[in-house]
């Protein structure tokens, strides 16, 4: 952890014009597919809507549909917010601009600063001088813009897609963080606010942790984070933003060279990592270690209640599932649930003499899932439930098992009265789910040829946020971490 001379920023720091601009300048505007200045003129004019957009351009003429300022000096009206597409050598003249424009906020994507060291450094610190001497708020520099989703208000350089949620990001990595949303879309999660905090010449990676923690649209804080420019400031946030929603991070630069390669990336400061980690726990911030871990824990946050201990009760749908699920569990600090003799009479009532009698529940070849998930959600020695395999299956069954010709009009009727009773089961499975207040995880089998991703079960499944993990392992781990806040919280 790295604690530095800005120790506190305003008490209540207002970054609503930098998220929800009512004007914006894009300076270095290019009609060039493939440059920063089209990307980002490009999405910012798709989602426009009331918001004054001006194109900035030293060549002067038009760029797509504007016409192009040689300056921002030259623009007729305020601008509240500038985005920046310069070579570094530019900036200082640049912000010199904004200043004599009374621009509030700049989003600077130029590289070419701290991270490079040397001379870098001396031109980031100019930059941040005369911004602060006009009173500018800065995002970056070397960073890849920023969003909010309801606002509408999107400076980033790539058409990705987005929907309006709870989710809020801060990355200091922009290539891993245009990852992490591409990822977060696909399992079904919206975003409401995303920033590519790049060097952090001015606004800190606790600064957007701040107003985060403050908004409301934002449930889940997600970060990527190389090190802390303000170690005791992110620890008093934490503590008090960790009470009523979670903060999950990914902290790279763990090792010795990833510390070296960060600071050669963003020119951030890693802190040891013992000090890291047990700073985290202290404040009940959820510690990850890659992006999968990242996204995975949110799916669990979003879509689960907290679990009341850490009893497990697993339902496979084979018998090898359940010894790598175990293993899995086991491995993560969670426990086998042990069930009462009224579970195992309701599970021996509806499953043949073949089943494992215990847990996990091995079905013994019995395709349905959801007559042994029931009594799982009823037993008061279970906390959770994990499923692995046999939900959302039979779209798969559907293009995998072989029918005769003569037979396919037959069990395309079959497979389409076996969706309307799973959906059915599924709106059940939710309901008793937040009846007795469990987490229910669900994953494929690992070959993950069993689920269809375009059939209606899908679908329900991911805009109730139980889209499936692609593995027992990264089920486990999600679970693991609800558990782990549960406790930090005193539910568990």
């Amino acid at each position: 952890m790295i604690v530095s001379e800005k120790q506190s920023a305003s008490p209540a720091l207002d970054l609503d014009g930098l998220f929800d601009a009512s004007s914006v300048a894009v300076i270095g505007a290019s009609g060039k597919p493939g440059k920063w200045g089209f990307g980002i003129l490009s999405i910012i004019l798709m989602k426009k809507g009331e918001r004054k957009v001006y194109a900035v351009n030293k060549r002067g003429g038009e760029v797509l549909g504007l016409k192009a300022y040689q300056s921002l000096r030259e623009v007729p009206e305020p601008v509240d917010c500038a985005v920046i597409a310069t070579a570094a050598e530019d900036t200082a003249a640049v912000m010199e601009d904004c200043v004599h424009k009374a621009v509030k906020f700049a989003v600077l994507f130029s590289g070419g600063f701290s991270e490079v060291g040397g001379e870098g450094v001396r031109a980031e610190r100019e930059v941040a001088e005369i911004a602060r001497r006009g009173g500018i708020r800065i995002v970056g520099p070397n960073c890849m813009g920023h969003f909010d989703a309801y606002s509408g208000f999107f400076t980033l350089p790539y058409k990705l897609p987005v929907n309006a949620g709870e989710v809020s990001v801060i990355t200091q990595s922009g290539n891993s963080g245009i990852g992490m949303l591409a990822m977060l879309h696909k399992v079904g999660l919206g975003i409401s606010k995303y920033v590519s905090s790049g060097n952090e010449a001015d606004l800190h990676f606790e600064d957007y942790l701040e107003y985060f923690g403050r908004d409301a649209r934002t449930k889940i804080v997600l970060g990527y984070l190389e090190g802390l420019r303000e170690g005791r400031r992110f620890l008093e946030l934490a503590s008090t933003i960790t009470r009523d929603k979670p903060i999950v991070i990914l902290k790279a630069g763990r090792s010795g060279e990833g510390a070296q390669a960060a600071r050669s990336h963003t020119g951030a400061l890693a802190g040891t990592e013992a000090v890291t980690a047990a700073a985290f726990r202290q404040v009940g911030v959820i510690r990850v270690g890659e992006i999968n871990d990242l996204v995975d824990t949110a799916l669990a946050f979003a879509g689960q209640p907290l679990p009341r201990g850490r009893r497990v009760g697993l339902l496979s749908m084979g018998g090898g599932l359940g010894v790598i699920s175990t293993d899995a569990l086991r491995s993560h600090g969670l426990e086998m649930a042990r069930f009462s003799e009224k579970t195992i009479e309701k599970l021996d009532s509806v499953l043949s003499n073949r089943w494992s009698r215990g847990n996990p529940v091995d079905p013994a070849g019995d395709p349905r899932p959801y007559p042994c998930i029931w009594p799982l959600l009823e037993d008061e020695n279970v906390d959770a439930v994990m499923v692995v395999g046999g939900i959302g299956v039979v779209g798969g069954l559907a293009t995998l098992l072989p029918v005769h010709p003569s037979l396919e009009g037959e069990y395309a009727g079959l497979m389409q009265d076996a969706e309307r009773e799973e959906l059915a089961n599924f709106d059940r499975l939710i309901e008793m789910r937040d009846k007795y207040r469990k987490p229910v995880v669900i994953a494929r089998t690992v070959s993950g040829v069993m689920v269809e991703e375009t059939s209606k079960v899908f679908e329900k499944m991911q805009q109730h946020f139980m889209t499936p993990y692609t593995s027992p392992e990264r089920a486990t781990r999600a679970l693991a971490r609800l558990v782990e806040y549960s406790e930090y919280l005193g539910i568990a």
